[in-house]
C-alpha cells in the first residue's frame, strides 16, 4: 500500500515539468504567433494557436521603417566584444588566484567578490558623469567598456574552476620549467573549456540583453541595440502600439541567443555533469 505513491512520484514530477514548460515556452510562442499575424488583426476578440494567413509583413514594416538590421549588428557587436573582454581578464585573473602567489592575493580577491554585492544601478549616474566628461557619449565604445568592468562574477567563477584542477598538474609543469603563461594556455585551458564556453554564454546573454544603460547613454538611432530599439515601436502611437512588428524584432532577437546555445550546448552541459559527450 505505501508503495503506490512511490511509483506515482516520477509520472507527477514529469507531470509538473511539463507544465513548467508549457508556461515557459507559451510566451515565445506568442510572440512567434505575433510575428506572423498582420498588425491590425492582433488584438482580434477571437484567439488563434496560429494565424489563417501568415504574413512577413510585420518583418518587411520593421525593416522598412526602422534601422532593424543596424540595431542586430550593433547587438552582436556590443555582446561579442563585451563576452571577449570579459574572458580575456576573467581567466587569466581567475587562474592568477587559484595557482599563483603574490603579495596581497587574498585581499584583492576579496574585494572583487565585495563588489558582486553592489547593485548596478548605484554606479550609473557617475558613470554616465565620467563617460560624458571623455566624450563617449552617443558611442558604442560607452556601452562596451563599462560593460566589460562588472567582471566580479567571472573572475570568481573561473579561480574557482582552476582551483578544482589536480595540483599535481601544475606541479609536474614546473619541474619541466614551465612558466605561468606555459601553464595556463598548455594545461589549464584544455581542461577548462566547458567552463568558459558556459561562462561565455552567460556572459553574451548579459551584454545582448543590456537595456538600462544603453537607454540612457545613447541617443543615436543608427547606434541602439535591439534592446533598446524595440522599445521604439511602443512610441510610435501611445494608444495603439505596433505589437505585430515589435513581435517580429522580438522573435529576431531571439535567432542569435538560440543559435549561441545550440553551438555551446556540449560545452554547457559538460560544465554540469563533467564530461563532454562525442
Amino acid at each position: 500500500m505505501k508503495a503506490e505513491p512511490l511509483q506515482r512520484t516520477p509520472w507527477v514530477v514529469h507531470g509538473l515539468l511539463m507544465l513548467a514548460a508549457v508556461v515557459t515556452i507559451f510566451p515565445l510562442f506568442w510572440v512567434a504567433t505575433t510575428a506572423f499575424t498582420p498588425n491590425d488583426l492582433v488584438l482580434q476578440k477571437a484567439f488563434r494557436f496560429w494565424p489563417d494567413q501568415p504574413s512577413f509583413e510585420n518583418f518587411r514594416a520593421a525593416f522598412a521603417g526602422y534601422p532593424v538590421l543596424a540595431w542586430t549588428l550593433n547587438s552582436l557587436l556590443v555582446a561579442g566584444l563585451v563576452t571577449l573582454g570579459k574572458m580575456l581578464i576573467a581567466v587569466p585573473a581567475g587562474f592568477a588566484f587559484a595557482q599563483m602567489r603574490f603579495r596581497g592575493r587574498e585581499t584583492l580577491f576579496w574585494i572583487i567578490v565585495v563588489t558582486m554585492t553592489f547593485p548596478t544601478v548605484i554606479g550609473i549616474v557617475p558613470l554616465y558623469i565620467g563617460i560624458s566628461m571623455i566624450g563617449w557619449y552617443d558611442s558604442r565604445a560607452a556601452i562596451i567598456v563599462p560593460s566589460i568592468a562588472y567582471i566580479g562574477f567571472y573572475v570568481f567563477f573561473m579561480r574557482q574552476t582552476f582551483r578544482g584542477l589536480p595540483r599535481e598538474m601544475f606541479e609536474a609543469a614546473r619541474l619541466d620549467r614551465a612558466g605561468p603563461f606555459r601553464e595556463l594556455v598548455q594545461i589549464a585551458l584544455p581542461n577548462v573549456l566547458p567552463a568558459i564556453a558556459s561562462l561565455s554564454v552567460i556572459s553574451f546573454l548579459g551584454a545582448w540583453n543590456i537595456y538600462l544603460w544603453t537607454l540612457l547613454i545613447v541617443d543615436s538611432d543608427s547606434k541602439r541595440t535591439l534592446a533598446v530599439g524595440i522599445k521604439v515601436f511602443t512610441a510610435v502611437d501611445d494608444y495603439e502600439p505596433l505589437w505585430g512588428p515589435m513581435m517580429a524584432v522580438a522573435l529576431i532577437s531571439m535567432l542569435p541567443v538560440l543559435i549561441l546555445f545550440l553551438f555551446a550546448q556540449r560545452f554547457v552541459m559538460a560544465a554540469f555533469t563533467g564530461r563532454i559527450d562525442e
